[in-house]
């Protein structure tokens, strides 16, 4: 009998071990294969290109995460970074002063961001249909103020023109990338925001149950509706510095950054001992999703082996956090 027991702990143990720390596993396991096939994935130089490169997901994915950790969700995130990047560049392509390219854009991602606040959180429109109705409109604008998707190229313009605002993207502070330097100090600027304010102990409060803290006389509706606000504005920075990058903007070119950033805020809950949102699983989702494109790329697989292995992992992330929730 107390064999029988022992080998029942032994085996309670091995699947409470499994099922916190196996998908971490195996998402170290899949960047390991990466080495194995191609050494070059771990050389310094490709390791900080992704680390550059995985700025505008991170940016993208950190609003993304504010908003889930509220119950809600913002499907015109990655439509707000196309079009911000669309309109940084033809303000730059117009001779504007490059504050205006940086500051405008980001204006817009919270305006944008804002009504989606106020039909969620006010009018009462379900946030998956308003934010998929913002989508369509942003989409729409970007086609009509294009020309019908024509692209806005920086990079054939003189240099005295782009310089400034091309530094984001391409540019360096000391021996450390721009966008590396905006990555962190978006991650900070968020997990304080999440971590230590009022803002972030409301917010909790909705995640967990929004009609107690209704009751707790909490203003969910205003906290509900600067959520997306958050994520319009990080949005917007991500996409201009996507534009700011490449050196070139047009629709659509941001989209596929939307399953990209939903695959980081589920796997950010691996990370997590209750399966919860956080803000350090977010960028370390992000991380892994900029890394395994990256090796998908260098063993020479494309897009479609990187949208099924990102499926696969949202998949996992929620069975695996019903798994913790039961336990």
């Amino acid at each position: 009998m107390n064999h029988a027991l022992t080998q029942k702990s032994t085996g309670a143990t091995v699947v409470g071990f499994l099922r916190d720390y196996g998908a971490i596993f195996g998402m170290l396991a899949v960047l390991a294969i990466f080495y194995y096939l191609q050494p070059a994935f771990l050389h310094p130089n490709n390791v900080l290109n992704v680390l550059r490169q995985s700025a505008v997901l991170i940016a993208i994915a950190l609003g993304m995460a504010i908003v889930m950790s509220m119950r809600g969700v913002d499907l015109s995130a990655a439509q707000i970074a196309d079009a911000a990047g669309l309109i940084a560049a033809m303000l730059i392509i117009r001779g504007e002063p490059t504050w205006m390219a940086f500051v405008i854009p980001v204006v817009f991602g919270i305006v944008a961001g804002g009504i989606n606040g106020i039909l969620a959180a006010y009018i009462g429109v379900p946030a998956i249909i308003g934010t998929l109705g913002m989508m369509f409109i942003i989409r729409s604008g970007e086609l009509i103020l294009s020309n019908g998707a024509e692209p806005q190229i920086l990079f054939s313009l003189p240099r005295g023109l782009t310089k400034d605002f091309l530094f984001l993207g391409q540019g360096s502070i000391g021996p450390v990338a721009t966008l590396i330097v905006l990555a962190v100090v978006l991650f900070f600027l968020v997990w304080g925001l999440m971590s230590v304010t009022g803002f972030s102990r409301r917010a909790k409060a909705i995640g967990a149950n929004v009609r107690a803290a209704y009751l707790a006389g909490l203003s969910i509706r205003s906290v509900f509706a600067l959520g997306f606000v958050a994520s319009g504005a990080l949005a917007a920075i991500g996409g201009v510095a996507l534009a700011s990058r490449t050196g070139v903007a047009m629709p659509r070119g941001a989209e596929p950054f939307l399953l990209d950033a939903f695959a980081a805020v589920f796997l950010g809950t691996l990370f997590s001992r209750q399966g919860g949102i956080s803000i350090p699983g977010t960028l370390i989702g992000a991380l892994f999703i900029g890394f395994l494109g990256n090796g998908l790329t260098i063993v020479g697989l494309g897009a479609p082996y990187r949208f099924a292995l990102n499926g696969g992992f949202i998949l996992l992330a929620m069975a695996v956090g019903g798994l913790k929730r039961r336990t």
